[in-house]
């Protein structure tokens, strides 16, 4: 079994549910390479409304307050997202509309072990133990069985530097979702959007709107 690995140039964007590696996402302050599945249909949304990443965590779980595509009668939202472009939400009369969705997936982080680092890259891991399945690539071998049983107790996968899987990884057992996890999502997709367009990535600011709370898992 192994991971894929990271392509020299990008792949066409074809298949609705191909798994594309996007290296040196920093996420939690820690570089990973992300693998996702692009959302096709919301950046094409997004490319056709000239939008970017959106990156404020309070604006993004304000967001999920709104079911997507359903008109709203909210007062204070509607109020609150006066200055939010079209590519976002609309607004009407009196309803408010969210347009914005996620634009990808996280379905597994790698964290790239140092020399003799392996257990700090599996505390660095474990971080996104509510979000994703996680990783650690080393050029170890053979690995300490400490450091395997750490890596096993915590659902870390461990895997060499070919990317063959030397232990597994566990799927989380629930999925944070909330304006933080949304905003995983957004730094992957801004990172990927850099790669395939050469370094020019844009990125749609928005007004941070209250602080972030979870929600039920996807």
């Amino acid at each position: 079994m192994h991971l894929p690995m990271v392509a020299s140039s990008p792949t066409p964007l074809t298949s609705p549910r191909s798994r594309e590696p996007v290296a040196g996402v920093i996420l939690f302050g820690v570089r990973v390479t992300a693998y996702v599945i692009i959302d096709i249909v919301e950046h094409r949304r997004r490319q056709a409304a000239g939008m970017g990443a959106v990156t404020s965590p309070g604006l993004l779980d304000r967001l999920l307050d709104l079911p997507p595509a359903v008109p709203i009668i909210d007062p204070v939202l509607w109020a609150e997202m006066a200055d939010q472009p079209p590519g976002i939400l609309e607004r009407d009369n009196d309803s408010i509309t969210r347009r914005l969705s996620s634009p990808l997936t996280i379905t597994d982080v790698v964290v790239r072990a140092g020399a003799r680092r392996e257990l700090r890259a599996i505390q660095d891991a474990s971080l996104f133990a509510g979000f994703t399945r996680r990783w650690v690539a080393t050029a170890r071998d053979p690995m300490p069985e400490a450091t395997m049983l750490e890596a096993k107790m915590f659902g870390v996968g461990i895997v060499d530097l070919a990317h063959r899987v030397l232990l597994p990884a566990e799927k989380p057992v629930s999925l944070t979702v909330d304006g933080w996890s949304w905003l995983l999502e957004e730094k992957a997709y801004r990172r990927w959007l850099t790669e395939r367009l050469g370094g020019r990535g844009n990125q749609s600011p928005g007004r941070a709107t209250g602080a972030a709370s979870v929600r039920a898992a996807r």
